[in-house]
């Protein structure tokens, strides 16, 4: 059963930890920022085996490059969109992708609004959808639309 454990980072977002116990793996959605995910992992001895990511901003993707250096062979799957480095993965609309560490499947959406190429992974009764929900509404529109 998919267990998700949020990790706070920066001072108002969270970076998602998935993973699958009793299995000491484990894959995180938008690590913005590598430390808070290193930290989790070494406190709750995990091996880190994939990331996913939903768009291209600096607080969905700035730790992709530490944690692509500290575990080589990460798979990091992503949009297709050149803006943003260190994918292994290039993923869009109806892709049906098992990162590495789960047995649970999770589909591609394509959610352009925030940015245009923003996407989610739907599966295990989830969605992870970057900043095109928020509690309180939608995220801000950058270079997408509304009615997208």
């Amino acid at each position: 059963m998919l267990e998700i454990k949020p990790i706070p980072a920066f001072d108002d977002n969270y970076i998602w930890l998935l993973r699958e116990p009793p299995a000491r793996k484990a894959v995180v959605v938008d690590p913005g920022d590598a430390d808070p995910v290193l930290a989790t992992l070494a406190q709750e001895e995990l091996r880190l085996t994939a990331v996913l990511v939903t768009h291209h901003h600096g607080d969905h993707v700035g730790g992709l490059a530490d944690l692509r250096a500290l575990y080589p062979g990460l798979r990091v799957y992503g949009p297709r969109d050149r803006r943003i480095r260190h994918l292994t993965d290039r993923v869009g609309e109806g892709d049906r992708i098992q990162p590495p560490g789960l047995t649970s499947r999770l589909q591609v959406l394509e959610l352009p609004g925030h940015t245009a190429s923003h996407i989610g992974y739907l599966g295990e009764g989830c969605l992870f959808c970057g900043d095109t929900l928020f509690a309180a509404g939608c995220g801000r529109v950058f270079d997408g639309t509304f009615e997208q």
